[in-house]
Parts: C-alpha cells; structure tokens; sequence
C-alpha cells in the first residue's frame, strides 16, 4: 500500500523556476534498455523516479542529440489523466529552436512519425534535477510546427512538444547521458568532454 509523503514547504531561499534552455532527446528505436526502477520504493527519492545506478543503453555508435530552446519559454508538464480507478499521468515536454534553419528542417524530418524519449533539466528547490519524457511502456506523442515569423524581431523557429503517458509523474533520472560532444552524469551534473584526437605533428 502507497503512504503520501509531506509536503512541506520552508520559506527563505531561492526556489527558481523553469527548465534550462537545453533537452537531451533520442529516437526510442535507438534505446536497448530503459533504466530500472525500484520493485519496492525505499525512500522518497525511489519513489520519485529510476534507480541512481541505471542507465540507458543505445543502440551502438548513438548518442542523444541535445535541442537549445529560448530561455523562458519551454516547460515540462505533468497531469493525471484517463478514467476513474485507471488513471496514470501524461508527462510533456515544450521546447521552442529559435530557427527553421537546415539542422531544425532535418529534426524535424526525422521526428516525423517516430517516438521520442526526452530528459530535461529543471530547477527546483534543492538543486537541479533530470526528468524524463517518455518511457519503455508508452509511445510518445511529437507535435511539431515550424513558424517563419511575419515581420522583422518577431518569434520564429520550431515548437517542440512530447507527451507521454507514464506510470509515474515526470521521473528523476540520475544516470549518464551520452551525446556526441560528451558525457552527462545527471546524479552530479558533471560534462566530460568527448575525447579529441589531437593534429598531427606539423598540421
């Protein structure tokens, strides 16, 4: 049997809001294994997402693509839906890419129709945490609409949005993220560079 947690709030201090401008995603085809979670949840941090020392494995030679969004502007969502006694929640994710340049026609041509799973930054109280958009279990529905803008200095680009339905409500995640310019521990927010061949001698 589920028990609630408390819910308290202490005053004073920063309690910032918002996503960071950026998004780690990747086509859910190119994951071999979801993260775990918990069987029997031991303490609130196993109830509010995946086990720390579980990662997602790609598919060999993929990585996550990261996508900027306009700071201010994109959010993650989450609500209970469905009927009574059979609800879950439906997570979701909203990005906003500046541009319709060559890179966001591309996204946008490889996001057709496919699924996607999504792990974004987002501030909270104590500190910054990693949550996930989309899962092993559900698809992930990708509404995208690209804007050219009317008239000089206003808006354009790409509005990204991923929902999913989940099991729990905008999951922690604390494990590694790869991308094709690093490593992300999302556990300690620590980059490692990817490695670079150094030029040879005299180039």
């Amino acid at each position: 049997m589920s028990t609630l947690e408390n819910l308290e709030f202490n005053g004073g201090g920063s309690n910032p809001s918002g996503i960071k401008p950026i998004a780690y995603v990747v086509l859910k085809s190119q994951i071999t294994a979801f993260p775990e979670m918990a069987t029997a949840p031991a303490s609130v941090a196993e109830k509010a997402g995946y086990k720390a020392v579980s990662d997602f494995t790609l598919v060999k030679g993929q990585k996550f693509s990261t996508i900027y969004s306009t700071q201010g502007v994109g959010k993650i969502e989450c609500e209970t839906s469905g009927e009574d006694d059979c609800q879950c929640f439906t997570n979701k994710l909203s990005l906003k890419y500046p541009d319709i340049d060559d890179a966001g026609k591309a996204y946008l041509n490889s996001a057709l129709n496919s699924s996607l799973v999504a792990v974004v930054p987002h501030y909270t109280k104590s500190g910054v945490r990693y949550a996930v958009i989309g899962g092993r279990d559900f698809d992930a529905k990708v509404t995208n609409k690209a804007n050219s803008g009317d008239k000089p200095g206003s808006a354009k680009g790409i509005d990204i949005e991923i929902s999913a339905p989940d099991y729990m409500a905008l999951p922690n995640y604390n494990g590694v993220i790869e991308t094709d310019k690093g490593s992300l521990n999302c556990a300690t927010g620590v980059f490692t560079p990817a490695a670079t061949t150094p030029p040879a001698p005299g180039v």
